[in-house]
This record gives C-alpha cells, structure tokens and sequence, in this order.
C-alpha cells in the first residue's frame, strides 16, 4: 500500500485537533452530562483522556505501514478507558484503524482481526454503559465498523481487479512483443539467407576471377588494379558473412538484450579508414587525409565516423564523373565532438541525389548522424565538386581520450 506521508499524518492530526479542543472545551466550559466529560472536569482524568487521545492519534500514523499492531493498540487503550466509561473518545480512531487493517492483511488475519474486534468492541461498550443503555449502543457502535470494513473490503476488490487488469495487459503486450520477435527472426533469417546465396555467391565470384587474371595481364597497372580488386572482395565477403552471422541470431531477446551491445560487435575503430583510403588509391584517385584534434576512446563515434566516411568515399568513386581527387578530414573538437568532411571532383550530373526514405545510403546515413544527435548534409559545391559533411557528437560511452597516432 503505497500511502504519501501527508496522506498519512493529516488525519490523525485532524482528529486529534477536533477530540483536543472538545475536550478542552468540556474541561472549561462545558457541562458534566457525560461520564467521560465528567472525567474531563478532573485533573487527572484530564492528563489521562489527553494522553490516550496523544497516544491513539500517534498510533495511526502507522497505520498503513503496520495495520495488526495499529489495530491492537487501539483495541487496547479502548478497553483500558471503558474502566472509566470514556472509551467514546477513540472510537473515530477505531474506525480509522479497522479500515485500514481490512484493506491491507491477509484473508486470514482479516478474519481474526474482525473477530477479535468485535469481542472488545462489545465487552468495552458494555463496561461503559449500563445494561438499560447497552442494547442502543452497541449495535451502533457494530455498524458502523461493519460499515467501514466493508467500504475497505470493496475498495481493495477495485484495487485487485485494477492490478488484474494491468497484469492481463502486459502479459497481452509481451505475447506480442513474443510474437513480432519471432516474424523478426524469421524475415531476418530470409535476408541472411539472401544475402549469402546471392552477395556471398558474387564476391566469391569476383575474387575467383581477379585471381585468375592475376599474372597474367602483363600490364602493372591492371594488375595493382587486380589486386585491389581482390582486397575489397574479401573484405566485402567477411563483412557479409559477419552480417550473414547476425542476422542469423535469433535467439535473442528482445527486452533483455542490449542493442548497442549486439551492434558492438562488429564495431569499426578509428584506424580502420586506413585500408578504404587504399582502396581509393589503387584505383589512381589521388586521397589526402587530414586528421587534427585528439580521438575520443568512443567506440560508437568512431564506428560511425567510419561509416560516413566509408560510404562518402564510396559514393564518390562509383557515381563521381572522372573523380581525381578526394579529401577526407576529420577534426576532433575539444568535447570529443568530431567533424567530418569528405569532397571530391567530378560531381557532374551523375552525382547521386538521395531522397529521405529511400532508406539506403546518404539517407540511412542521415538518419543515423540525426538520431546520435549530430548534424548531416550533403550536396555539390559551385557545380565541380560533391561534399559530404557530418558533425558527430560524443555518445557518453568513451572513457579517455588518446592523442591522434602520427
């Protein structure tokens, strides 16, 4: 039972506020008619009635936190002051720790809580009043906390059934979620399934090809272009074949398992640009990279500094128009920010203009840059060149920094 402690202070202090003053009033003003004011007229049964009064309000602060003790303590000081025919005085706290007990124990204290409340309630009611007197009290007094049980009893039913229900909807929310992860693993099976009969099947195509031709052209040239030829098809097919391995996992699950874990694992670091940068040359593109600043050890940033650039340079070498030249920079701000531009000649009509859903390429990328939180944009420049620039902030995971290696 989740009760704020205002909730839980503000009624004891209001009955206290209310008993407090009648009994003051009774004390000063007031007429002797009733035996418990009788004893109000009386210093001691003054100091005593306060005390009780001090010692059941207090009692009920705790009423949702412990209800059986609650409950006994005022069961208790009620019998204890109907020696004195004064146990009127608590029956509004009574109530209030009745209510409380019924909403909050178990079936079976409920049942010898109630039990035993009745008993005192009537053993008290008859010390206090005569025999003539009883009969009009006691089933008052009876009512009204069966009054208050059953009010307890119907609101923890509505809490019960509430709680029902919100469990019966999240038990429907995870069958779904069950039941999109196993369509999931299914398509993603397929596209793994795709990818290595038809990707996987070319490049090892190519690669078979370029090693025949190998040695055999007689042209320098034509064999450095054979050569890199060879380097990018295999690197082309182990990356396949690692997304071929990924997608083929499908016994994952969807709420325990942590995304960016699954996509660390085929995390590009700072360094390997390099070998993409090669590639670029082989094909007699003249590449300068320029890097300034101080790396981040982030390895999120760095993979996806990798992949704009990777697909920049790649974007230029198949739709550029006579590309000979291509600068990447990258530049590392002082907040582990990093900067990264990638221009090149020949942009020409056959520059490609990627759309925002067409969902590859520029526009993948794009999205991906906007969802870390950086800035993305692409587009030709006076006509000649096509430039590729992106602003990559910092994703909090790094942990030191390291000064960019000569």
């Amino acid at each position: 039972m989740n009760v704020g402690r205002i909730t839980a202070i503000a009624m004891p202090l209001c009955v206290l506020a209310v008993e407090g003053a009648m009994l003051t009033w009774e004390r000063m003003i007031g007429a002797p008619l009733d035996p418990m004011y009788m004893l109000a007229k009386q210093t001691g049964g003054f100091a005593m009635l306060l005390l009780s009064l001090l010692l059941s309000c207090l009692t009920l602060v705790f009423r949702y936190r412990i209800p059986s003790v609650t409950l006994a303590s005022q069961l208790i000081l009620t019998l204890m002051l109907s020696f004195w025919h004064a146990d009127s005085i608590l029956l509004v706290q009574l109530v209030a720790a009745f209510y409380t007990f019924m909403r909050t124990v178990g079936e079976r204290r409920m049942y010898i809580g109630s039990l035993a409340t009745t008993l005192v309630v009537t053993l008290a009611t008859f010390m206090s009043w005569p025999a003539s007197r009883f009969l009009g009290e006691w089933p008052g007094r009876i009512l009204l906390l069966a009054l208050a049980g059953a009010i307890a009893l119907a609101r923890r039913g509505m809490v019960q059934a509430r709680n029902a229900t919100a469990a019966a909807g999240l038990e429907h929310r995870r069958a779904q979620t069950a039941v999109k992860q196993r369509d999931a693993a299914v398509r993603r099976s397929r596209i793994a399934g795709q990818l290595h009969d038809s990707v996987g099947h070319g490049l090892t195509a190519i690669i078979a090809l370029s090693e025949g031709l190998t040695g055999k052209t007689g042209d320098p040239r034509v064999e450095e272009a054979l050569k890199g030829i060879n380097e990018i098809a295999r690197e082309s097919l182990t990356d396949t074949r690692k997304a071929v391995r990924a997608l083929a996992e499908t016994e994952v699950d969807g709420e325990d398992e942590d995304p960016a874990r699954l996509g660390s694992r085929n995390m590009h670091s700072w360094d390997d640009i390099r070998p993409i940068l090669a590639h670029a040359r082989t094909l007699g593109i003249i590449t300068i990279f320029t890097e300034t600043g101080i790396r981040a050890d982030d390895e999120s940033q760095a993979n996806l500094c990798f992949d704009v650039t990777q697909e920049a340079i790649t974007n230029a070498i198949r739709h550029g128009r006579h590309v000979t030249h291509l600068n990447v920079s990258w530049n590392h701000q002082p907040r582990n920010g990093v900067t990264v531009t990638v221009h090149n000649d020949g942009a020409g009509d056959a520059t490609p203009t990627a759309t925002p859903d067409d969902g590859t390429g520029l526009a993948r990328l794009s999205q991906r840059v906007r969802d870390a939180g950086g800035v993305f944009a692409y587009g030709p420049i006076d006509g000649t060149e096509w430039q590729v620039k992106a602003v990559i902030p910092p994703t909090g995971k790094q942990q030191t920094e390291r000064k960019v290696q000569p």
